[in-house]
């Protein structure tokens, strides 16, 4: 019996440092204080830049360039010319 007093105790307890906690948090922003996504014709997270790798040198084979030893190598294509 005085352990289920303990556990109701601890129970409300936590039930009432919940409730003022809850109450001392900060409101949710407004809607018009949200940031707003730039007006553009494309879905959110898709890219529209293009990358075409460089010429790869040609070697023989016993000194070709390993593709941890190309280092990403890219160029930015203009959106017209793919």
């Amino acid at each position: 019996m005085f352990i289920g007093l303990i556990v109701v105790t601890v129970l409300i307890a936590g039930f009432v440092l919940g409730a003022r906690l809850h109450a001392a948090a900060t409101s949710p922003p407004l809607p018009e204080d949200q940031p707003r996504r730039p007006v553009t014709d494309r879905l959110p997270g898709v890219t529209s830049e293009f990358r075409r790798a460089l010429v790869v040198p040609r070697n023989d084979q016993k000194h070709r360039l390993r593709p941890h030893q190309l280092w990403g190598r890219t160029e930015r294509v203009a959106p017209g010319r793919r």
